[in-house]
């Protein structure tokens, strides 16, 4: 019996679609097969940078691949998670995302360049609080009397950011609503930058990432003079809280984590959580972490997916309230 035309072209179609099958699943079990490409939309040097490079040689070894750490620092990370979005969904991408990337510019940005949307969670990272730090020429050992400068000086004053968006950059506008006071935001392209900046003297303080921060306090380059958090670090036992300076009601925790583009295999973002968490239990990595006051987390995507969502509401309230713009 004859076969038709119709019948070859549907045995041919189905012979495809078996060979493609079978081609994903042979390129996910092999998964990965080259060099992972981690995009951190923050300068060298920053709290991302500092995360991202101490776990990079342990998730090397659990993949057994390279970790390419790529920085692309600019618009408070924008420039960097656009990238990210519109990588290739096969997971040789994966990019650092936060509490600015993920859950402030979208509300702050008319465009960012990405929606959250374009991605899909892989793993939450860490949590942090963060240090208020001040230039040693700022006549104040604490954030009380940093403000009491602030309030008779009113515009005198200024503080930078890892920049427009930044985490940091809303909970020092949080501050300067909570506790009424005139203090510029100076953004920088990253919280290295900042850095550099106040020890240099260009700004009088810095809302800072600690990793970053705490090697310049030890030294005695920077003055600590508050914490974020609900209570104090045990690495800075004797600065106080914000809210304990005054503040009342005063907390803001931050929030890292990595993430891929939407419609990257399963099994790929499976492997590279997979490492990402290996990494942050690795002894090495945690106790330079939480030194760093940095509590390492290491949830796995859909507490990440649920993270996100849950903070992309409170925000976007809390921007309006506080009347947050960009500068």
């Amino acid at each position: 019996m004859p076969i038709s035309r119709r019948s070859l072209l549907q045995a041919s179609a189905v012979a495809l679609l078996i060979s493609a099958v079978s081609r994903l699943t042979f390129a996910q079990d092999k998964f990965p097969s080259k060099p992972i490409t981690l995009i951190v939309p923050q300068p060298a040097g920053g709290d991302a940078d500092v995360v991202c490079r101490s776990l990079q040689t342990k998730m090397q070894e659990v993949l057994g691949q390279p970790v390419v750490i790529d920085n692309r620092g600019g618009a408070g990370g924008n420039i960097g998670t656009a990238v990210g979005a519109k990588a290739p969904p096969d997971g040789y991408t994966v990019t650092f995302v936060n509490q600015g990337t993920m859950a402030l510019n979208p509300t702050l940005y008319p465009n960012p360049g990405f929606k959250v949307e374009n991605f899909a969670p892989v793993t939450w990272l860490t949590s942090i609080d963060l240090v208020i730090v001040a230039h040693p020429s700022v006549p104040a050992n604490n954030l009380k009397e940093f403000l009491d400068l602030a309030r008779k000086e009113s515009g005198k004053y200024t503080y930078g950011t890892a920049g427009n968006g930044s985490a940091n950059h809303l909970a020092g506008e949080m501050l300067k609503a909570m506790a009424k006071v005139d203090i510029t935001h100076v953004p920088y392209k990253g919280g290295g930058p900042a850095i550099i900046a106040l020890l240099g003297g260009e700004i009088s303080a810095v809302v800072a990432f600690p990793l970053a921060a705490l090697p310049h306090i030890k030294a005695g380059k920077l003055k600590a003079l508050a914490v974020t958090g609900k209570k104090r670090s045990k690495t800075l036992p004797d600065v106080p809280t914000v809210a304990e300076s005054g503040v009342t009601g005063y907390e803001f925790v931050s929030w890292m984590g990595l993430a891929v583009p939407k419609g990257t295999p399963e099994a790929a973002i499976q492997k590279v959580h997979s490492a990402a968490a290996a990494a942050l239990k690795d002894k090495g990595v945690a106790e330079r972490l939480s030194a760093g006051m940095t509590e390492p987390v290491g949830a796995g995507p859909k507490e990440f997916g649920e993270l996100i969502s849950r903070e992309g509401e409170r925000w976007s309230k809390m921007i309006k309230q506080f009347g947050m713009k960009i500068d």
